[in-house]
């Protein structure tokens, strides 16, 4: 991985522009992903330690092992579905097939008793998908095709959690050319725009990073994007910004249209957008003495 640091605003984003820079010449696909916290490796949220601890409650807790991490992530799923369905909400694929599939629990414990590689299947993907874009932790990472939403969400997480003048932000940008051509361990998986709106606005898409064992081997987590592509030619490139400047790189990216309210588009993204908003104001308002 290529890490690039910036501390100039205008520099940062001429190099992430889609017009400019090594992304307006490029004949290459990349999608991008925006993160706080530079220092953060790729790793999908069911792989991180603070959030199994978290959420992988009761018996659960117990199975440690690769088989036992995807009936943690199932589980998950199967809540989902049921929460929509108590709302009314469609999920992706349904039927009364894929019901009585992934109802089975008799034949997915039988399904990934032994090695869990084919997981999630592909009748599960939309699904997963779905609830990732919904806060519900899966092995999918989430990236978009877009760099400015790709910024917007790196300053607005920042500024939402408070900016810290010791860290930096940083947009990632990953050659699915490149990964295309090589067998990683990783996947690029993109669902329908119909399977959620924030997904279609956003350009939305995940990389899926492969985590399978045997039963009885003890589950691995943090295994990141950055692990799967060491010694491999894919481009993956970092940018960083100090957090200092995310106020005014959420300021530049509402003045070109990317907003909370454009990236969640409905009433809950509007609500964000005047707090972020809010809070970036007054960010530069006390940097600007007034």
């Amino acid at each position: 991985m290529v890490s690039i640091d910036y501390n100039d605003l205008d520099e940062f984003w001429k190099a992430v522009s889609p017009i400019e820079g090594r992304f307006g010449n490029s004949s290459s696909n990349f999608v991008f992903r925006g993160q706080s916290d530079a220092g953060w490796d790729l790793v999908p949220k069911a792989y991180r330690p603070d959030v199994i601890a978290r959420y992988k409650l009761g018996l659960m807790a117990a199975m440690r092992d690769h088989p036992g991490q995807v009936f943690f992530e199932w589980s998950l799923l199967h809540a989902f579905i049921y929460y929509c369905d108590s709302a009314g909400l469609a999920i992706p694929n349904d039927s009364v097939e894929f019901r009585a599939y992934f109802d089975n629990i008799s034949r997915f414990s039988t399904t990934f008793a032994i090695h869990t590689k084919d997981w999630p299947q592909d009748e599960v993907v939309g699904l997963m998908a779905l609830a990732q874009h919904h806060g519900v932790p899966t092995r999918l990472l989430d990236w978009c095709a877009r760099p400015y939403v790709a910024c917007y969400f790196a300053a607005a997480s920042a500024v939402l959690v408070g900016v810290d003048g010791a860290k930096r932000l940083a947009v990632f940008a990953l050659d699915l050319g490149t990964t295309r051509s090589i067998a990683l361990g990783i996947r690029h998986v993109k669902v329908p725009g119909s399977t959620s709106a924030n997904l279609a606005v956003q350009g939305g898409s995940f990389t899926l990073v492969e985590n399978s064992g045997y039963r009885g081997d003890d589950f691995t987590p943090n295994v990141s994007v950055e692990s799967r592509l060491a010694g491999t030619p894919v481009s993956l490139i970092k940018f960083t910004l100090p957090q200092l400047l995310a106020p005014q790189l959420l300021d530049r990216c509402e003045k070109f249209g990317v907003t909370a309210a454009t990236v969640f588009p409905g009433f809950d993204g509007a609500g964000r957008a005047v707090l972020e908003s809010t809070l970036a104001w007054a960010h530069l308002a006390a940097a600007s003495g007034r």
